[in-house]
Order: structure tokens, then sequence, then C-alpha cells
């Protein structure tokens, strides 16, 4: 389909879109947010919940499939959209109805000039983008992208800032994948009701939970796909279309990413799920089985991807390990794992407390934990050496070690399990004596500090810990943030080997900004015969529910049940502890 046969003739005459995308709202509000955090003496005393707030909101809209504009014109009532309430819903009726933001326009209007020139970013945190502008002795955005692209900003002020520069200059182009969920919703939702497609999966990297999403791609049953992709136009009020053929489309969406979508018919259903799924090299891999896919074809109908697979003596390849490993030689001879799932869980080894500093108690912790069907609950709250972090002192472990004997003295059906999130310190020590961690069923240790060692000296770091024989789980082993921060240099190989050696083990952190092994090193791991367990790190009771990203990223790795540390009755798990 070629945009072309839509331009107007040379007598028509084209009008700009009145209306505001939700791209166009949701700037206003990050910019207020952004200008608000930038005051020095806060004049206007505005609440910092507030300010992120406004950025909730935004994040919000930018993910909404309703046009916003549309329904504050309709008299919406906005507050039923999480994350809006009647102030923010107040400020986006004067966006819609004046074009503008007066709060916003005042702001700017006060601003010193390099404040200003940062306000049309407002992805940018101002505060450190003037901490560059200082540092660097420069004064305007264009400079600042200068010094971004000469490395500059990343050899001065490091790795994270220059990453938080680049994405808040040239514009966000990918999402956590914990993000994306609620967009592949929204989207699926406006393809089904208001575009009129019959039926419309979600396929490609998300369908493969890849932790960050670059593209979200759907295919779609319709009978009229020109319809689809002009009404596709108006998701989100308005969305630009960067391309279009006979039965593909392609769009720029608010949130940075990209949306794809791909007509599929019925009858060749399965056959489409398989060819949008697979990553590159997993399709090669599969070609060399089944032939091209013109080739397959000719081979169908596959209504369904059960049904390609048998067609040439295939087990079925779940989505998440279609990524060109070994999975089709395994399908072929019928080896493939029989991955684990959030069902197989059985206890958290990765929990917080307000003992340091989670935001539940210990007792609500366990309730929340029970609830989840948990047969246990390790608490693991920081050691003394992260004061950043309210660092529980060695009397303060002690008495939380009496507090859990007592606990589970009057608990039935789950226990709690003594335990501690122990700094690695710079020389590889723990951050706490021998004697109190032999107190301990077992301990997390994570890098806390020195990210900025060499790999050499980092694996070394961690390698002296693993000699302690109180030593057990490697938590969040890179240290990475996901779009925010790179994990540390580490040989991973020689620290797996190691763990092997001692009798160690790693955990993939289930955060939705860490998912750290990653699924490549838990593979890894996997593959040297080193047990895993997947953990939230949970600091509230509401984090319980992420273990699903982390089970994402096992399945990715390949692991089944037997592979993974809290999938064990802790009868069989506590021995493993014991070095």
């Amino acid at each position: 389909m070629s945009r072309a046969n839509a331009e107007p003739g040379p007598t028509q005459t084209t009008f700009p879109d009145p209306r505001l995308s939700n791209a166009e709202i949701a700037d206003r509000l990050a910019g207020l947010a952004q200008l608000l955090s930038a005051q020095k003496e806060n004049p206007q005393k505005e609440n910092p919940y507030k300010i992120k707030a406004y950025m909730r909101a935004a994040g919000k809209i930018r993910t909404l499939s309703e046009s916003v504009d549309e329904l504050v014109r309709d008299d919406a009532d906005l507050t039923v959209y999480a994350g809006i309430g009647e102030a923010i819903a107040g400020a986006i009726r004067e966006i819609v109805l004046t074009g503008t933001l007066g709060k916003l326009e005042k702001l700017r209007s006060a601003a010193s000039p390099e404040l200003a020139s940062i306000s049309a970013f407002p992805r940018l945190d101002p505060k450190r983008v003037l901490r560059i502008y200082k540092k660097l002795g420069i004064r305007s955005v264009e400079e600042l992208r200068e010094k971004l692209e000469n490395g500059e900003i990343e050899k001065i002020m490091g790795l994270r800032m220059a990453q938080h520069v680049r994405q808040g200059v040239n514009g966000a182009h990918a999402m956590l994948l914990y993000r994306a969920h609620d967009l592949r919703i929204a989207v699926e939702d406006f393809l089904l009701e208001k575009c009129g497609v019959r039926r419309a999966d979600a396929v490609g990297d998300y369908r493969r939970r890849v932790d960050v999403i670059e593209e979200l791609a759907f295919i779609v049953e319709t009978d009229d796909f020109a319809a689809v992709v002009s009404r596709l136009e108006r998701y989100g009020g308005r969305t630009p279309l960067l391309s279009a053929t006979r039965d593909t489309a392609s769009y720029a969406l608010s949130s940075g990413v990209i949306l794809r979508i791909h007509a599929a018919s019925q009858e060749n259903w399965g056959l489409a799920l398989v060819l949008c799924t697979g990553s590159k090299a997993h399709l090669r891999k599969l070609a060399a089985v089944t032939g091209n896919p013109t080739a397959l074809k000719s081979n169908g109908p596959f209504p369904t991807e059960e049904a390609l697979y048998a067609k040439f003596g295939l087990s079925f390849i779940e989505p998440e390990l279609r990524e060109g490993y070994d999975e089709v030689k395994q399908a072929a001879q019928g080896t493939l794992p029989v991955l684990v799932t959030v069902k197989d869980i059985r206890g958290e080894l990765h929990a917080h407390s307000t003992s340091s500093d989670g935001s539940n108690s210990i007792e609500q912790m366990v309730v929340a934990a029970q609830a989840h069907g948990y047969e246990y609950i390790g608490i693991t709250d920081h050691s003394q050496t992260l004061k950043i972090a309210r660092g529980v002192s060695v009397e303060d472990l002690w008495k939380q070690i009496r507090f859990i004997d007592k606990l589970n003295g009057r608990l039935n059906g789950i226990r709690v399990l003594k335990s501690a999130e122990v700094d690695i310190l710079a020389d590889g020590s723990l951050d706490y004596p021998d004697d109190l961690l032999r107190e301990l069923d077992y301990t997390v240790c994570s890098v806390h500090s020195r990210f900025a060692f060499g790999k050499s000296q980092q694996t070394e770091r961690i390698l002296r810990a693993m000699d302690n024989r109180y030593f057990n789980i490697l938590g969040h082993a890179t240290g990475r943030l996901l779009l925010k921060r790179p994990g540390y240099e580490l040989d991973i190989e020689r620290i797996i080997e190691h763990a092997k050696q001692t009798g160690c083990f790693f955990e993939i952190n289930s955060s939705p900004e860490r998912l750290d092994l990653s699924a490549e090193n838990a593979r890894l791991a996997h593959e040297a015969g080193v047990l895993i367990a997947v953990s939230t790190d949970a600091h509230s009771t509401r984090e319980f529910g992420t273990v699903r990203y982390g089970i994402d990223q096992a399945r990715r790795a390949g692991l089944d049940k037997k592979s993974i540390l809290n999938c064990m009755q802790w009868s069989t798990l506590a021995p493993l502890f014991r070095r």
C-alpha cells in the first residue's frame, strides 16, 4: 500500500489537525514536572509527590489508546484513569481547551536561558543536565548534543549520565517489558474495538518476553487491511504512520517504540505466529527443516502453530525459546525442556522489610507471601554498610533473628527464613562477621558499591566473596538497571565456574528494571549445572507479582523447575545452603 495514493491533488488544501495527540499532552505535563523539580528553593512549595504524580500521569497518557483530546471535548471523567486525579485532570483540560498550560508558561518565562533550553526536552532531568553544563562549560542543548557525540559526557560524567542524555535528547526508542504489558493491552483493545479486526495477537520480541522492547508487533485478521491502517492512525489521538504495504504497516508510538502490524488469514494464522514470533536466527534454523516461507505456505494451510510443527516432526517450541540456540534441534529430537512456570515457585528468597528500606513489616510480608501460596519467605534486609538503604547493624540483625524464631513458633503453613542481603565489600569480604552469618539460614550477597572497578578487579572481588563458606546466592550479578545503567564489567564465565566449584548459586532478580541475571547469562549458568533462584527483591507486598518477569527470563534461558532453587521444598533446599 502506498501512501502516495492518498496524497491530495494540486487543487486541494490541507490544514493541520487541530487535535492534540496524547504525546503532546503528556509532554506538557512532563515539562511542568521537569521545571518544578528544577526550582532551587521551590517557592510554591510543591509537594515532591505531586511532581512525581505529573510524571506518572504523563506516562499513563502516552499508553492510552483513547484520544485524551476527544475525551476532554466530550466532557469525559478523566479521573477514571489510574494516576489522574482532579488537579491533573484540570491541567489536562486546560491544555486541550487552550492549547497551553498557564503554570508551565509562567515557569518557562522565569527560567534561566539554560533551563529554558532544557524544557523543550521533558525527558531530561534538569538538575543532572545543569551539572553537566557547569562541569563542561556549556549553555545549550546543541552543545550538549555535541559533547554527547564526541564522548566527552561519558568520559567525564560517566556512562549512566551519557545514557540519560542520549535518551532525553534523542527520545526513547525502547521500553521495559513490564511497561510494554499495558501498552500491548491498549493496542490490542484498539485493534479489536476501534479498527474492527476479528483477531489480534502480539508477536515478536514481546511474545518472546525479551527484557527490553523496541518494537511491538501484532498479527491481525481483517477483510480490509487498508481501513485498519487508516483507523490506527487515530490511536492515542494521532499516531504517525511510518510505512505501509499491502499486508504490513508501521507506526511511531508516543511511548517511543515502533508499532508494527501484519495481516494474517485464519487458515494460516499458525504460520503467521511462527514467522512473526521467532528471532531471525531462529527462523534461519527453522527454515533448514521446513523450507523458506514460500515453501511453507505451499505445505499448508497451518491454522495453528502446533499443526505446522507436527507437519515437520517437531515438538512445539515455546515462544520464549525461539532465539536461535539449539531449540529447533531439540524439537526434532523431542528433548525440549518443560519450562518453569510461576505456579512452580514455592517460596521467596529475596525480600526486604521496614528493618531496612522496605515499605512493609516482616509480618505483612509474610501474610502477602502466604497469600501467593508460598511455603517460605526469606527476609533479606540490607547489611550495615549500605547506609542509604538503612542497612541493619550487627546488633539489630541478632534481634531480627530472635524475632523470626519467635514468629515461626506461632505461624502455620509458612516458614520465615533468617537471611540478609549482605554487601560484598571492595576487598571481597562480606559485610557481617562469620559468627553472625552462621546463624542465618542462607545469604544473598550483592555488590552495591565501586561499580567503576575494572573487569578483572570486579571479578576477583566476587570470587573472593564466594570463597566465604557462608556465601550462598549472588544477588543481581551484574548490577545493571535496564535503560538506565549498564552492568559493571565481569568475567561471567569465570564466576559461573567458581560458583560451581564452591557450591554457590545465582539469582534472576525479577525487579523489572533489573532482570539480572539476563537470560543469556542464566543460560550459561544452567549449562554449567549451577542452580538459580528466581527472586523478586520485593520491597513491598505489592512487588511479589513481579516474579512473572523473572520467570519470563528463566524460560528464555531454557530453565525447568528442577533448575530453580525456590521450586524446591525447604527441606530439600536447606541442605544445599550448608557448604
